[in-house]
């Protein structure tokens, strides 16, 4: 590969980014001879083989509907608007 730059002819490369589509890849590449860094987009034909483990899902916990009590004590005014309301006479 041809570095743009000064025209050598060893790039090397430094950085392999996947891409979220399969078989696309960011890679960076240093020039050996003016030490430009390039970043080229790579299509693989079938991608690569990921030695990683998936990824754990993790479902959300089942939400439980607030009962009548936890509903009156949430809409009672809290103390600052019981305070403010003494100050302003009401």
């Amino acid at each position: 590969m041809r570095c743009k730059v000064c025209g050598a002819e060893l790039m090397v490369l430094t950085n392999v980014v996947r891409d979220a589509v399969p078989g696309v890849e960011h890679h960076t590449f240093i020039c050996s001879a003016c030490h430009t860094t390039e970043h080229r987009v790579v299509f693989t034909r079938h991608g690569r083989e990921d030695d990683s483990e998936p990824a754990p899902i993790h479902e959300a916990p089942p939400t439980v509907p607030a009962s009548k009590a936890q509903e009156k004590h949430s809409a009672a005014p809290g103390l600052f608007s019981r305070v403010v309301a003494r100050i302003c006479g009401h």
